[in-house]
């Protein structure tokens, strides 16, 4: 019987045989990737009232099409968090300033961020998994596109929850969309979103330096021309 092979030796002649097979069955991919948060590429999960186009989010899309970037849709924090696409957890707070549970909303807020934060980590750890993944396997991850203006994804502005709150509680039955996304932009601030917090401490702690980028969700529901760019963070 032959002697068993040492594990570093067989971790060496795994490697060897990847890096043979990736050679020899070369095709036409770019090996270039982009995370992109979950709202990008799918406006359904966008909160209501927040949604400016059908489906994705198209100068993103058009941009890592014409770079040849691959795209990788982040999960939603806020869906995972807060109960499903429509977030129903939280839209029990609409409209409630007169209710008990309007009453209650200043206590409740701590329970939300904490269970918000601890959603969060979970999902970071599995997305900077999958980017050690790419990196070790001889991929480029360009960068983690995070949506300003996202109590979750934000990469230089996010939400002040307890302001938002506050004036969700007070929209009435009559609110239309517009009312909705004027209660977003006045919460605005700077800051990052609580998964992207998450997200850049996995990173740090696999020692990822993965730029992060992000799309102007504030002049979208403004109405403002939207260049296919990105800003760093």
């Amino acid at each position: 019987m032959a002697p068993a092979m040492p594990d570093d030796r067989l971790a060496a002649a795994a490697m060897n045989g990847t890096t043979h097979w990736a050679s020899q069955l070369a095709d036409r991919r770019g090996r270039e990737v982009v995370f992109l948060s979950h709202c990008l590429l799918n406006e359904n999960t966008r909160y209501l009232g927040g949604a400016c186009e059908r489906g994705a989010s198209l100068p993103i899309v058009r941009l890592c099409l014409e770079r040849g970037y691959g795209m990788v849709q982040m999960p939603c924090p806020e869906q995972h968090a807060w109960g499903g696409v429509l977030k129903r957890r939280l839209l029990r707070f609409f409209g409630s300033k007169a209710t008990p549970l309007g009453r209650v909303r200043p206590a409740a807020l701590p329970v939300l961020v904490w269970y918000t934060r601890r959603v969060c980590r979970r999902l970071a750890r599995d997305v900077a998994a999958q980017m050690l993944d790419d990196e070790s396997s001889g991929f480029d991850v360009v960068g983690v596109v995070g949506v300003d203006g996202s109590p979750s994804c934000g990469a230089t502005r996010t939400i002040d929850v307890r302001r938002a709150l506050d004036l969700v509680a007070e929209l009435q039955p009559t609110a239309t969309a517009d009312d909705m996304n004027r209660i977003v932009l006045r919460s605005i601030t700077a800051g990052r979103g609580i998964f992207v917090e998450e997200l850049q401490a996995q990173l740090r702690r696999l020692r990822l330096d993965i730029p992060f980028f992000a799309f102007d969700l504030p002049s979208e529901l403004a109405g403002l021309p939207r260049a296919p760019s990105l800003r760093g963070s």
